[in-house]
């Protein structure tokens, strides 16, 4: 079975835990990545010379993505009702 043939076999349902999955890895991500830039800023001392990094939309969704796959799996071996 194809990918986009396992999206339409789900229902409504199936479809909000899968986003719910993915926002909560984006979220993650987030956090993760404020976390290394923070500690990135605290190991340079502020200086003004650092380099100022942002979390950019690219390293957000991917590492939200692989978060959500981790998520998945964790949760799919605890409970039958992820899809």
């Amino acid at each position: 079975m194809s990918l986009g043939q396992w999206l339409n076999s789900l229902s409504a349902v199936d479809h909000g835990i899968l986003l719910v999955i993915f926002l909560v890895g984006v979220y993650f991500s987030y956090t993760t990545l404020e976390a290394l830039i923070e500690f990135y800023d605290t190991k340079k001392k502020y200086s003004k010379f650092r380099v100022h990094f942002r979390v950019t939309p690219a390293a957000l969704i991917i590492l939200g993505f692989i978060y959500s796959l981790l998520i998945h799996q964790i949760l799919r071996a605890m409970f039958d009702f992820i899809p």
